[in-house]
């Protein structure tokens, strides 16, 4: 009992850097509309006591027809950026909704690992790490690594809110 709470404590006090806002609460927006509410991709993070730290999104992939990756994975903070190294992307995904509806069995299997063999072709198996550096108008620039290499093609502008704020996933605007 004693251990346990010995644990909760120093993962309470465990400095994670960049995601601070996330274990206060507040929800990772990517590709942020401000007068829409809007996101192409939110996240949220879970601290475990013994320090493991889990971020749940949920990412549209595409808008017509509509589909929506939900993923789990571990991620760690290092070096003060956010970073990952999948194990097995495809065990990551979670759930695809098609047009609002879920994909199961045999269909949810083949897409996930499509999915993952895709994300596998542009990320490889390196650690793949995210920094953010404040813009002017209070979003985030997030910038990316593969293995350490500037990944400019995957830069993004990411903003963090509350979860009752009524954010919502939408394609981008163009």
């Amino acid at each position: 009992m004693l251990l346990m709470a010995l644990l909760a404590i120093a993962g309470a006090s465990q400095d994670v850097g960049p995601l601070e806002p996330g274990r206060a609460g507040k929800l990772q927006c990517y590709g942020p509309n401000v007068a829409a509410k809007t996101c192409t991709a939110i996240g949220a993070y879970r601290f475990d006591a013994d320090g493991t730290i889990w971020n749940d999104a949920r990412n549209m992939i595409n808008a017509s027809p509509q589909i929506v990756l939900h993923a789990t994975g571990k991620v760690y903070v290092k070096n003060g950026a956010e970073c990952a190294h999948p194990e097995n992307r495809a065990e990551e995904i979670t759930r695809i909704d098609l047009n609002g509806a879920p994909l199961e069995g045999a269909q949810f299997t083949t897409v996930r690992q499509q999915i993952a063999d895709n994300i596998n072709l542009v990320l490889g198996e390196g650690e793949f790490c995210s920094t953010y550096t404040p813009n002017i108008d209070g979003t985030l620039k997030a910038a990316g690594t593969i293995t350490r290499l500037a990944r400019p093609e995957f830069e993004s502008v990411a903003l963090w809110v509350e979860p009752n704020a009524g954010w919502t996933l939408a394609p981008p605007v163009n």
